[in-house]
């Protein structure tokens, strides 16, 4: 049986920057904006492709988690960096090593970023029902 889009906008990762929700999820299927490596309480973002890297990973996680998800729900992920040639190393290991294995699918794209240096987006499928909910 099919169910309407439900769309979340996430208070710990601050206010959307344009027309658009954080998270939708459609029969159990969670899909994710690009969400990059921005503190929502300041507005800033870290120095250095390594710690942006580190913060878009916790902030997918803080995405995730207001769902009831996890990274190991994760099934497909597209990864944006700015000067790839550069910064995907970087970006890999932390990726590798903050992503569980089996590692998701995965699309790598080189591209401008307005400020930060890397952003990802999240495909995620729910494989139990979230507690106090019927499905």
């Amino acid at each position: 049986m099919n169910k309407a889009a439900e769309f979340h906008n996430v208070t710990a990762l601050g206010t959307p920057y344009g027309a658009y929700s954080h998270l939708a999820e459609v029969n159990g299927v969670v899909y994710s904006s690009g969400i990059g490596p921005f503190d929502a309480a300041t507005g800033s973002i870290p120095d250095g492709i390594e710690a942006q890297a580190e913060a878009v990973v916790d902030n997918l996680e803080r995405g995730l988690a207001d769902v009831g998800l996890t990274l190991r729900e994760v099934v497909k992920v597209t990864v944006i960096i700015e000067n790839f040639a550069m910064n995907f190393p970087a970006v890999n290991e932390v990726y590798a090593r903050r992503f569980p294995q089996p590692y998701p699918v995965r699309t790598v794209l080189g591209g401008a970023l307005p400020g930060p240096l890397v952003a990802m987006d999240i495909t995620a499928v729910r494989t139990r029902p979230i507690l106090g909910r019927s499905t």
